[in-house]
């Protein structure tokens, strides 16, 4: 649970009021509260705050996990007469049990910019299945509204489903790109890429095709 969304139920419980009053009382749909509650949506900067001040109650709005670069690696001077050991086959063989290595694509020209190397815990990388999750560099700053922009890494959970007011990435008229989806009732859907509605765009169904929810941001610092 991110620290935002810690924030909101600690001040609902405080508040006393349920989900489902606090759903009312800002607007909202029960399930979207708990999922805020929960640290599995997404929410950006305006929703939060209408939901912060009708619990009385404020908080700076950061919820990506911050990445620390980490320093450039220098070769290690190797004392006279060591051999140096290269890795083999079977020690890769047995990493692959532990340590899944993933390509990370830009978001413009899908590209392979670099990779990320993920322990496998209980059969599951960051508590899902390991051949459902993928990795996309953001190559532009259309969605800095949600806090996203040029150069951070997202991680996309594989799905072809659309969860209104969720994030994701897919592709369309053979471009990739990401977005915020509402589903609508004549088997359209609304991208939106700002948090007013001038942004909106909505387009039929069929266009466009899900590639996965997005479900964590990182970036650099």
């Amino acid at each position: 649970m991110n620290r935002l969304a810690a924030k909101i139920k600690e001040s609902r419980i405080s508040a006393g009021l349920t989900e489902k009053q606090l759903a009312k009382k800002c607007g909202l749909s029960i399930n979207y509260i708990i999922q805020v509650e929960s640290g599995k949506k997404i929410v950006n900067e305006s929703v939060a705050d209408k939901i912060l001040n009708a619990l009385g109650t404020k908080e700076e709005f950061v919820t990506e996990e911050r990445v620390v670069e980490k320093p450039k690696k220098t070769k290690a001077i190797m004392p006279q007469g060591t051999i140096p050991v290269e890795p083999n086959q079977t020690w890769a063989d047995a990493l692959a049990g532990v340590i899944k290595k993933y390509p990370i694509y830009d978001l413009y020209n899908n590209k392979i910019v670099g990779y990320k190397d993920l322990p496998i815990i209980s059969k599951k990388i960051e508590g899902h299945h390991p051949d459902k999750i993928m990795f996309v560099k953001c190559s532009n700053n259309d969605m800095k509204a949600f806090r996203i922009k040029k150069g951070d890494v997202l991680t996309a959970l594989v799905t072809k489903d659309i969860q209104n007011h969720c994030i994701y990435l897919f592709e369309m008229d053979g471009s990739k790109m990401v977005r915020q989806l509402t589903k609508e009732s004549n088997k359209k859907v609304t991208l939106l890429k700002c948090t007013n509605d001038s942004s909106a765009t909505t387009v039929a169904m069929s266009k466009v095709k899900i590639l996965g929810k997005i479900i964590k941001n990182e970036f650099s610092i």
